[in-house]
């Protein structure tokens, strides 16, 4: 669905995923969320409808409720590494600090991610990771002229 300010954005049963004007990807999980491996397939399919290239990543993990391992596995695969950027994640609350912490010290993504209270502090540090063209229009729904990454998580 396109939004008044360029935008677009698909609801899934766990998460909103945005794809802003500015390149940015933003996914909210919605609160009291339990992420599991089928909530972070859905979310990967809609991330990948949305920017099937490559995005700086902003994770809004503040009302989670808990996250699966697989879940965590699954959203930092080699096929879906070398389309994130960067990763900045937005934490509130002692389980989404102690799950963020779990997955950079155990999944380890190789991208350069971060924890965030402050949403803007978290936009202004994904900034640094975009190239001057990546500010590119939403994508189109036709994927004809664009190569789309392998779905692992279908």
């Amino acid at each position: 669905m396109a939004e008044p300010d360029g935008s677009s954005s698909i609801d899934t049963t766990a998460a909103r995923i945005e794809a802003e004007a500015d390149g940015v990807v933003v996914i909210r999980v919605k609160a009291g969320v339990d992420l599991n491996e089928d909530c972070m397939r859905e979310i990967l399919a809609a991330r990948f409808t949305l920017a099937p290239g490559s995005a700086t990543l902003l994770v809004d993990a503040r009302r989670v409720r808990s996250m699966s391992r697989a879940a965590m596995e699954l959203s930092a695969n080699p096929d879906v590494r070398p389309f994130t950027v960067s990763l900045a994640v937005l934490v509130a609350s002692p389980v989404s600090v102690v799950l963020t912490n779990f997955f950079m010290v155990f999944i380890r993504p190789p991208y350069p991610t971060k924890l965030f209270r402050d949403e803007s502090a978290a936009r202004a540090w994904l900034r640094q990771f975009r190239k001057p063209s990546s500010r590119r229009p939403i994508p189109s729904t036709s994927t004809a002229s664009r190569p789309v990454p392998v779905a692992p998580w279908k």
